[in-house]
């Protein structure tokens, strides 16, 4: 069923680029756990990283930063470890800082994504990457005799978008 879009529409990070960023973090803090000889308390990084994507999850912005934070400065405490360490450290902090940024960089659009979705609202945008992927392969293909130029399919995107958000309706094209 597809439902008409009323009013502005909000724009959101998708929940699956957000995940998959913590989804490195975790596998980045298990590598470190891991490594020969780790000196430090396995808890100050498993903690952090787990429950990273829950605080995200349920709009608790500024806590998951906080454990953002602390996971750096917990990794860069073992810079002084062994080479081994030091380097899985440093890809742990390299994992967060990337988060970081692009959570920073995008702070508005954060939502608490588990009441978004206990009210059946949209968390990510797969669904309209995959039509827009089907489109556009469909018309781009090399093997068509009429295909659109790359120019021509970003027109045609930039129109249905306007007119899916309503900027713009057929008494716009009628006038």
């Amino acid at each position: 069923m597809r439902r008409a879009v009323k009013g502005p529409v909000t724009h959101i990070l998708d929940w699956w680029h957000i995940s998959m960023r913590v989804h490195h973090i975790e596998n980045a803090a298990k590598g470190l756990l891991q490594t020969q000889d780790f000196t430090g308390l396995p808890q100050l990084f498993e903690r952090p990283a787990k429950s990273l994507r829950w605080n995200q999850w349920h709009g608790k912005v500024m806590t998951a930063a906080t454990h953002l934070k602390v996971l750096i400065i917990d990794c860069d405490r073992l810079r002084t470890a062994s080479k081994e360490q030091s380097a899985a450290a440093a890809r742990v902090i390299a994992r967060c800082q990337e988060l970081y940024t692009y959570r920073s960089n995008n702070f508005e659009a954060l939502t608490n994504y588990g009441l978004r979705h206990r009210n059946g609202l949209a968390i990510s945008s797969s669904r309209a990457e995959g039509c827009v992927d089907d489109t556009g392969n469909a018309r781009m293909g090399k093997r068509r005799r009429m295909r659109w130029s790359p120019k021509g399919a970003h027109r045609v995107a930039v129109t249905r978008a306007a007119v899916l958000d309503g900027r713009l309706s057929i008494s716009h094209l009628a006038a």
